[in-house]
């Protein structure tokens, strides 16, 4: 099961209230009219949106490489720290 703290919560969340806010706004079919009609724009939104789910992602898999998460989750035990040569 992955592990899902604040951080990871915090993006999903953020990322459906944009959507459920951009939905009442604009209405029902927004998303196939903006991509129809301002394509660029609408490329742009998906590499964001690509660029902020990046740490749900990345981070499990770094996991289960072995490669160091510290950045990501410094508190949590099992962390991998790098190791510096000296």
């Amino acid at each position: 099961m992955p592990h899902i703290d604040g951080h990871e919560l915090g993006i999903l969340t953020t990322l459906a209230g944009l959507y459920s806010v951009t939905t009442g706004t604009l209405g029902k079919g927004w998303v196939k009219s903006f991509i129809h009609k301002q394509p660029v724009a609408a490329f742009s939104v998906v590499l964001a949106t690509a660029g902020i789910c990046m740490p749900i992602v990345i981070v499990p898999i770094r996991r289960k490489l072995g490669l160091p998460t510290n950045q990501y989750d410094a508190g949590a035990p099992g962390t991998v720290y790098p190791k510096f040569a000296v």
